[in-house]
């Protein structure tokens, strides 16, 4: 089992994300990603066995004194031949700031507290992603994270047509701001997504 750490955006004033899944999903059929809830991941590990409540409890503690902050949407963007799916990821990114990549080494310190219950049995080329997993059990940690909004990795055997991508990367109607008030915790099995919690910040 997986467990997600996720920043999500109210679905009214985000609603061209879901738009993108729809386009995609009705010119290129079922692709990964595309039934995920819409999300940032903050991180993700892969747990041995199921987490004791007081471990939520007391992240909810440490959190609960975090403040809100606001990040900004950069623009659509695609990861090619992405390292997790080997597909083409198409994103809106989010700008990297100070007070973004504190709130997630802060979660990601949180869960070294049963670092014994994460497993790491992936490998990754890249030195600092193989480092971070290691230390953390998730590669993107920092400044090797591109916080973002995922849509859908696109398998490259497909016969694309390249106005997809074009219309994709010339989009320009999207929300440039997103004020983060709470982040949710997830169980991940496969493509199901379960929400377990729900923490307001400060």
């Amino acid at each position: 089992m997986k467990i997600g750490i996720f920043i999500e955006p109210p679905k009214n004033k985000f609603n061209y994300l879901s738009k993108w899944k729809k386009i995609i999903k009705k010119k290129l059929g079922n692709q990964k990603y595309l039934s995920h809830p819409i999300h940032a991941t903050i991180a993700v590990f892969d747990i041995n066995k199921k987490i004791n409540k007081d471990f939520y409890k007391s992240l909810k503690n440490e959190m609960s004194l975090y403040s809100r902050f606001r990040v900004n949407i950069t623009k659509p963007s695609i990861f090619y031949n992405d390292i997790l799916t080997g597909g083409d990821t198409f994103f809106f990114g989010i700008k990297r700031s100070r007070k973004l990549v504190s709130f997630q080494k802060k979660i990601l310190i949180h869960f070294k507290k049963i670092n014994k219950e994460i497993k790491k049995n992936n490998f990754f080329k890249n030195k600092k992603y193989q480092s971070n997993y290691k230390k953390f059990g998730f590669p993107f940690v920092g400044k090797d994270w591109i916080p973002h909004f995922t849509i859908a990795s696109i398998r490259t055997t497909l016969s694309i047509k390249s106005e997809i991508y074009k219309n994709f990367l010339l989009e320009k109607d999207f929300k440039k701001e997103l004020d983060v008030k709470y982040f949710s915790i997830w169980e991940i099995d496969k493509d199901k997504h379960k929400k377990i919690y729900k923490f307001k910040l400060k």
